[in-house]
């Protein structure tokens, strides 16, 4: 087992080493900057100009955070993060801002990705939405409709689209009938003053009712 007194000496021989290697205009520099000495080495092992070192301190950024490396944390570009620092954001409001916008799109690809379910599968997310009679009037349709279909091609062995007639109205009341009630709780006052479209994209559908008289 090592002596812990070789373990002092080694410290302590860096630690000479690096004050040898330290010249008094640096020590005049650093303290004129109000600067430490383990900030100063880190700036000179690290070799930073100058030019962006005073920058650094112009806008209020310790050496010590700089050096933390905090944009990896937001995700964003080292150029990014201290723009927004020189426009007067700390790093909280920073991480703050990239966290909360992060929470958004993934809660709109959530959104999303629920439309699209509602309406592949009608009725099912529905039932998730703590609404069963229109979850069951949807699902019922989808089912009958895809029943209606599958027994008339496989009776006549040629493609019958009846039962789609049925099946594709029913997907689209299932996918804007989510799609609506997500935008309502998104906005609750959108409503008053603009429809949105529930859908990235539209779907439109047009049926060719025979009128009677």
């Amino acid at each position: 087992m090592k002596s812990p007194g070789w373990f002092m000496i080694i410290m302590l021989f860096f630690s000479t080493s690096s004050l040898m290697a330290m010249t008094p205009a640096d020590k005049d520099e650093y303290e004129r900057l109000g600067l430490s000495q383990i900030e100063w080495e880190m700036i000179q092992k690290a070799k930073m100009p100058k030019s962006k070192l005073y920058e650094l301190l112009k806008c209020g950024i310790s050496i010590r955070e700089y050096f933390s490396s905090p944009w990896l944390e937001c995700n964003i570009s080292e150029n990014e993060w201290i723009s927004r620092r020189k426009a007067g954001e700390s790093s909280g409001d920073i991480r703050t801002r990239e966290r909360q916008r992060d929470a958004e799109a993934h809660r709109v690809s959530r959104d999303q990705w629920m439309t699209v379910q509602g309406f592949f599968l009608p009725g099912v997310r529905q039932f998730g939405r703590n609404e069963p009679a229109r979850g069951y009037c949807m699902s019922g349709i989808a089912v009958l409709s895809l029943g209606l279909f599958t027994f008339q091609t496989i009776k006549t062995k040629s493609f019958q689209p009846l039962g789609l007639f049925f099946l594709v109205p029913d997907m689209l009341w299932s996918g804007v009938d989510l799609g609506i009630q997500i935008q309502k709780e998104q906005n609750p006052d959108a409503g008053r003053f603009t429809r949105a479209d529930p859908f990235p994209a539209r779907i439109a559908l047009t049926l060719m009712v025979p009128l009677y008289r």
